[in-house]
This record gives structure tokens, sequence and C-alpha cells, in this order.
């Protein structure tokens, strides 16, 4: 009989050890799907303030060269028109390069984010 309450009361610390093992492992995923999700979430909020700066300074100096482009041909439509023309050429190419350029980058930069762990990929 007391070689039963013995094993029965090891069985209880074992499952006592094992209850806060998984309490601590379903923290420690918490924690870390916390961090990743906030430095994602902060890169993001970030890309979106300087896709916004970096879109007004462009519109400032898209008109700063349209300007400077009219007085040296004389007219305003060759200087805007020419400026046009440059970024529809422009917009041609990364629409052409849109896979190499943006959408591969994003998904290994995103896949690596999720799946770094403790500062290091895994």
């Amino acid at each position: 009989m007391q070689a039963k309450e013995e094993l029965l009361e090891q069985l209880g610390e074992s499952y006592g050890y094992v209850n806060r093992l998984v309490e601590k492992k379903i923290e420690y995923f918490k924690l870390n799907l916390a961090e990743t999700s906030a430095t994602t979430i902060s890169g993001i909020i970030t890309a979106v303030v300087l896709a916004v700066i970096g879109l007004i300074t462009l519109i400032l100096a898209l008109i700063t060269a349209g300007f400077a482009l009219a007085l040296a041909f004389d007219s305003y439509v060759y200087g805007f028109g020419l400026v046009t023309l440059i970024f529809l050429l422009l917009f041609l190419l990364v629409l052409a390069l849109k896979k190499p350029l943006i959408t591969n980058p994003v998904v290994r930069k995103v896949i690596s984010k999720f799946f770094e762990h403790d500062g290091k990929e895994v």
C-alpha cells in the first residue's frame, strides 16, 4: 500500500511539472507572437510614413523639374510632357519587373521575420 501511495504522489508531482511546463510554453508562444506582430506592424507603419513623405517630396521635385524643363524648352507643354514621359517609362519598367523587384523581396522579408527565433533565423 505504501508503494502505491508513493507512486500516486510521484505521478501527481509529474503532472504538476508537466502542467507548469505547458503553461510556460504557451506563455512563451504568446510573447513570441506579440513581439513578431509588433515588429511587423511597426515596420509597416514606418514604411507607410516614409512612403507618404517620399511621395510628397517626389511630387514637389517633379513640379520643380517640370518648370525647369519648361524654361529650358521655352514651352510648358514640352517641359511637363518630358517629365510625364520619363515617369510613364519608369511605371512600365516597374510593372514589368514587379515580381523580382517588389514581390519576392517582400515575401522573403516577411517569412524571415515570422520564422526568426531569438534573433537567429531557424
